[in-house]
């Protein structure tokens, strides 16, 4: 049942993707029975390496992927099952920021044309409520001066201009929750702190719900109000987000932040292997085992459970008890 103060639940979220095989087909699954929540005006940033799985979590929230397994929530409505006119009403509901800003505009589109045509669509603005719209809008991301820039391409703007834009499109529809894939990590260092400050400015002044998508726990730690952190398509810890710098519990989460820049942390990175987790259909075990100084026998065997540490901090280790042993 979905709770009263969640707009959005996921529970034992399943996706697989189909490989070739020699003989039979095969499966590698990159979300593996993956639960959680996001509460209105709530930001919960999802991180992870490449290839953790967290954009197809987000491609799956949003319905640009059809789950395999596993329920979605998003204001009661059953999205995993949408599909037609149903599914086509939920693009009200959520949007996607995506990580490329330049690839997700149309290059022979000029700016205006990018926000007009879901203005149009999906809140019936024509005439010049439309035309006032889409300069309210512009002007609501700091795309300024709204005359100039609104007869623009895509090309003529710079990428942190271009993302500000990807924002007014999805803010076209006046949705409820959005998920964010990265949405700064293609900008330069200097404008990454802008397009923060602006989504964290709509979340406080449209009560929008997010899914921030991010390999930066610096980031993560600004703009989330919790992280949860994924490996091999499997939730390894989640926690309020100053809680869970502060005090990191799997030994993954703690290998993220030792290779944070101006991170305080020992432990030595040198011989530390980068081989990807396997994601075959029929694996076992914890998926960082590979990479894991305190992995043991069980640990190659069985996954382990996502249990409560502490109040609101959740982990998945075998060895929680040994965390101080990796230093």
């Amino acid at each position: 049942m979905l709770k009263q103060s969640a707009l959005v639940e996921v529970e034992d979220l399943v996706i697989k993707f189909p490989v070739r095989g020699e003989r039979k087909k095969k499966y590698i699954t990159p979300v593996d029975k993956v639960n959680l929540e996001i509460k209105k005006g709530e930001v919960l940033a999802l991180v992870g390496e490449s290839g953790s799985g967290k954009t197809t979590i987000g491609r799956a929230l949003v319905r640009l992927l059809k789950p395999t397994e596993g329920t979605i929530n998003v204001q009661g409505k059953k999205v995993h099952s949408l599909k037609g006119k149903d599914l086509n009403e939920y693009r009200k509901v959520a949007q996607m920021i995506f990580q490329d800003p330049f690839g997700s505009l149309n290059p022979v589109k000029t700016i205006e044309s990018h926000v007009k045509f879901p203005l149009r669509k999906h809140q019936g603005y024509k005439g010049k409520a439309l035309d006032e719209k889409i300069s309210d809008l512009l002007l609501q991301v700091g795309l300024t001066p709204v005359e100039e820039i609104r007869k623009k391409h895509p090309h003529e703007l710079s990428g942190g201009q271009r993302q500000r834009l990807a924002i007014a499109r999805a803010l076209a529809v006046n949705p409820q929750f959005i998920v964010a894939d990265e949405p700064t990590s293609m900008l330069d260092v200097s404008i990454r702190a802008g397009i923060l400050q602006l989504m964290n400015d709509l979340k406080r002044d449209l009560g929008l719900s997010y899914l921030y998508i991010t390999h930066d726990l610096a980031s993560a730690r600004y703009f989330g109000d919790r992280i949860m952190v994924l490996y091999g398509g499997k939730v390894m810890e989640i926690a309020e987000s100053k809680e869970l710098i502060k005090n990191p519990l799997n030994p993954y989460t703690r290998l993220l932040l030792a290779a944070t820049p101006g991170s305080e942390s020992q432990i030595d990175l040198t011989n530390m292997t980068n081989d990807p987790p396997d994601l075959s259909d029929d694996r076992k075990g914890c998926p960082f085992v590979h990479r894991c100084p305190l992995a043991t026998a069980v640990c190659r065997e069985t996954m382990p459970a996502l249990k409560q540490a502490v109040e609101g901090h959740f982990v998945a280790c075998h060895h929680l008890e040994q965390k101080e042993q990796w230093n």
